[in-house]
């Protein structure tokens, strides 16, 4: 062989190495399958009348069908803000039972998180009270008075647009910043005049005989609950959430074909006499759908929200809840 043809053997040899390197490299960079969590942490409330998680955590619903995943889960109690925190430092993955102006205001604030769900509509589960002795007799006369409610939820959506309606400023009250067991408890004490609060807390303080009801939430708010989950869950672990809102809906079902069994089962859990859960139950309604009709009384509560400064000025409310509510995975 001349040193010519040599030459041209080498760089065959040399292009032929190149290209194997290449193809093997090529070959390494697969697209990135996720791997399943070990464990899924998803948030609960027992208030005001969870019967569809009750009936899906006492049966063990959600476990059974996620340990066949090989996934574990935990359940977490929270509520109102302290669970989109836990959402956006990722110590939860799900939460079930959110009230509806905690994740509105908690996307508007940059937490990347998405209704995926109604959990419950419950208008009428909630009320603005006053304590019988505290020279209060309608809304109106709440002028300088204290009220008790847990801010940034629908129940201070509730006091605002009551107090509108009445012709009454929030600011010629005194409004006070609680939790609604511990507001509950305070207006009984004489601590404050006025709360609002949900069922079973309502009936419980109105069956005291201590206060008497000013305005229900019926007609004034969207009244809503609802499942949300982290946007970056949701992408990587989309099969898993559709699962989840299935036996969630399952759990649903199971509590409409064995209504006095699920009601029995709520009483027994949340320490509430039988009588009072069924006489509370037809308030709600937990079907899982979310319409155009829900959508629009979302971007009507998001104005509400931010034409009273819960929501900062320059955001477009309909982009916000756009990027807010995905009901895909919805069975």
């Amino acid at each position: 062989m001349n040193g010519k043809a040599a030459k041209i053997e080498c760089l065959i040899m040399i292009v032929v190495l190149l290209l194997g390197i290449s193809l093997t490299g090529c070959g390494t960079q697969q697209p990135q399958v996720s791997e399943k969590p070990e464990i899924i942490n998803i948030s609960y409330s027992l208030r005001p009348l969870n019967v569809p998680t009750i009936v899906a955590m006492e049966k063990k619903m959600l476990e059974e069908a996620m340990a066949a995943e090989g996934i574990e889960v935990k359940w977490h109690e929270l509520e109102g803000p302290a669970t989109t925190e836990a959402l956006a430092s990722k110590a939860i993955d799900m939460a079930v039972s959110l009230n509806y102006v905690t994740a509105i205001i908690s996307k508007a604030n940059g937490n990347p998180i998405e209704i995926i769900s109604s959990y419950a509509r419950f208008p009428k589960a909630i009320g603005l009270i006053a304590a019988r002795d505290a020279g209060v007799a309608s809304v109106a006369e709440l002028k300088g008075k204290k009220v008790a409610v847990k801010k940034g939820t629908m129940l201070q959506e509730m006091l605002i647009k009551a107090l509108d309606e009445a012709g009454v400023k929030a600011g010629d009250l005194e409004i006070v910043d609680m939790e609604s067991a511990n507001a509950a408890n305070a207006v009984l004490l004489k601590q404050v005049d006025a709360v609002v609060l949900p069922d079973p807390l309502l009936m419980k303080t109105l069956a005291s005989g201590e206060t008497i009801m000013l305005r229900s939430a019926e007609g004034l708010i969207l009244g809503q609950a609802v499942i949300a989950a982290r946007s970056d869950f949701l992408e990587q672990y989309p099969d898993l959430v559709r699962k989840f809102l299935q036996v969630h809906k399952q759990a649903y079902q199971w509590s409409l074909d064995n209504a006095q069994e699920a009601l029995d089962l709520t009483a027994k859990v949340v320490n509430m006499d039988i009588k009072a859960v069924n006489a509370l139950y037809p308030k709600f309604d937990f079907s899982l759908e979310i319409d155009e009709s829900n959508i629009k009384q979302l971007k009507e509560s998001a104005d509400f929200l931010q034409a009273n400064g819960f929501i900062d000025k320059e955001i477009d409310t309909q982009d916000l809840i756009a990027d807010l509510v995905d009901t895909s995975y919805l069975p």
